[in-house]
């Protein structure tokens, strides 16, 4: 099965401390990278093709759901919105003699929308880079056709090959236990089933391969280790004629060093599918390059390989996730950038190092920077006599936990209530922002007024108009209680400035229309120091002029500022009466 779900009576990773083939890759890469990148979750720069290789993925994928049998060709975008069971087959002289062309047109159908949409999340990314407009549509456009081509070459194999005894049991209704997402959810014979020889739309519905329907939750569709430490997910699973081959699909030409980190992905993903389906190998391995149409066969490894491969990356497991680690366990040793051409063929090794285009080279000894991070200490700003304590990053605490009464509850249909606490002759609002974590509620279903409860973890703030708040995320939870716990405070009681000090790793920016109509706008930093990191951010005209002199590598104190956080991340608020101190430049 292409899916296997955590168990969660023995799951003692957790989804978030699982490793990953990017990861893993990310190691191999550079330790330090991986630092920055996993550890210190520092964002690349998210330029138009990160996006628009997901748009070509998603485009891809429900043009497969999709079948030439039961969708004409100018169909609309939501025709399979109810089900293809709702879908009354075509008749014979309906079904197109093309069915490439057929593709085409859904693709035509589908690419606008989904290049929109990916359009505008790229626009709201506070760490996007880029211009949009310099890349041609129509190339990206031209990669899902080209995926669904390399597909058709599946189609025709399946037609071509397939025995009497998978045909018949198609046709009877015969399904995988998890089956390639097709709209069907109707138990018995196949509608397109036909007599006599395979017909090519019999040959497409069997073809088709499993992928990841792109209405599902995110990850919900993972394949996770049995013993939890590892998890990955397939673009695309052949299994017709009881062959099961992996492909991958890269929406690109297929040069440079990141071709390498693709044969090794397909590589631990042939390791995935043994060790969760009873070290069965998967017969083909293939990167599929859309932008220049090449299928790039990949070698399958053996059993010692794959039980290599297993070991190897527990260990790493341990080493990395398994333990506390700390910057100085990732020193920054980079290997050597690997030569690939069009297509991914191996040529010869460039002679640049890694570092010369690393994204945080003004941070890394191996760049201009180096690991004398800040943590805490005292800053007096010039001309000013008091000297400021500023609390190292790790010692910030954005969360609290109190024990209270329940003053009111407003039920709102479809969403969590709306609810007032009382403590002490004081009111707070309860924002609940994340209605489940983990599957579970954060918040008691019957909840009622009179009720006494502890919020647990819960983020406190104050609203525009001053009246406080608490947050619910999915660190956070509200429930019912008898008396309060060690350690809960009084609802007044939480530290509501922060003076801070870090390395600028970036800035950040990202805009928008609120429902007033009126343009918004929010800058921000994203700071490390030797403990952790945090993100400051504030209203566009909230910032000094000296933001915008701000480089990679500068060193910066922030003075009078609130927190707030969001699962494990925590973020500093620029506050009326927030300034902002330069330490040392990295130029200097």
């Amino acid at each position: 099965m292409p899916v296997r779900s955590a168990d969660p009576e023995t799951d003692e990773v957790g989804r978030f401390n699982r490793l990953s083939a990017s990861q893993a890759n990310t190691w191999e890469d550079c330790p330090r990278l991986w630092y920055y990148q996993n550890k210190m979750r520092l964002k690349f720069p998210q330029t138009p093709p990160l996006f628009l290789g997901r748009a070509v993925e998603e485009c891809v994928c429900r043009v497969l759901m999709e079948s030439p049998g039961l969708v004409f060709p100018n169909a609309p975008l939501d025709v399979m919105k109810n089900g293809a069971d709702n879908l009354l087959p075509l008749f014979d002289d309906e079904v197109p003699n093309d069915f490439l062309s057929w593709c085409e047109s859904r693709v035509n159908t589908h690419w606008p929308k989904i290049r929109d949409e990916m359009h505008e999340e790229w626009s709201k990314d506070a760490r996007k880079s880029g211009n949009w407009h310099d890349y041609d549509m129509d190339v990206y456009r031209d990669m899902c056709v080209t995926a669904l081509r390399m597909h058709m070459d599946e189609v025709m194999d399946c037609k071509n090959r397939i025995s009497e005894s998978e045909l018949t049991e198609w046709r009877e209704g015969k399904r995988f236990a998890i089956p390639a997402p097709d709209g069907r959810k109707k138990e018995g014979s196949h509608p397109l089933a036909r007599t006599g020889e395979c017909s090519l739309v019999e040959a497409w519905e069997i073809a088709r391969p499993w992928f990841v329907d792109p209405d599902a939750p995110q990850f919900s569709l993972n394949a996770v280790h049995p013993e939890h430490w590892f998890q990955g997910e397939y673009d695309l699973v052949y299994r017709h004629g009881g062959r099961i081959r992996i492909m991958d699909l890269k929406a690109s030409r297929g040069g440079g060093d990141r071709s390498g980190n693709y044969v090794e992905q397909l590589r631990i993903y042939a390791m995935l599918w043994s060790i969760t389906h009873e070290g069965q190998i998967p017969e083909a391995l293939e990167v599929w390059y859309l932008g220049v149409g090449v299928r790039k066969e990949v070698a399958i490894p053996n059993a010692e390989e794959i039980d290599f491969l297993e070991r190897k990356l527990n260990d790493l497991w341990h080493e990395i996730k398994g333990s506390e680690v700390t910057i100085e366990d990732c020193p920054p040793i980079p290997r050597a950038l690997r030569g690939y051409s069009e297509g991914g063929v191996k040529t010869e090794d460039p002679s640049e190092s890694r570092c010369a285009t690393c994204d945080w080279s003004a941070l890394c000894p191996n760049g201009t920077g180096d690991d004398d991070l800040p943590s805490g200490g005292v800053h007096q700003p010039p001309g000013d006599l008091k000297e400021y304590d500023l609390t190292a990053f790790a010692d910030l605490v954005p969360r609290v936990s109190i024990f209270a009464e329940v003053f009111s509850v407003t039920n709102v249909p479809d969403k969590a209530p709306n609810i007032t606490i009382e403590k002490d002759g004081g009111f707070a609002f309860v924002r609940i922002v994340a209605e489940e974590s983990e599957g579970v509620l954060t918040y008691p279903e019957n909840i009622q007024k009179g009720d006494t409860v502890r919020l647990v973890d819960v983020v406190p703030s104050t609203n525009w108009k001053g009246e406080l708040q608490l947050k619910v995320d999915p660190y956070a939870r509200v429930e019912k209680a008898e008396s309060s716990e060690e350690g809960d405070i009084g609802l007044f009681d939480f530290r509501a400035r922060w003076n801070i000090v870090g390395r600028v790793a970036y800035t950040t920016f990202k805009s928008g229309i609120g429902k007033n109509g009126k343009p918004w706008a929010r800058k921000g930093l994203v700071l490390l120091d030797e403990t952790s990191r945090v993100t400051v951010e504030g209203w566009d005209n909230s910032w000094p002029s000296i933001y915008n002199t701000l480089q990679q590598g500068d060193e910066v104190a922030i003075l009078n500022v609130s927190l707030d956080a969001w699962a494990v991340d925590v973020k500093a608020n620029l506050e009326k009466g927030s300034t902002i101190h330069v330490i040392s430049r990295a130029s200097d």
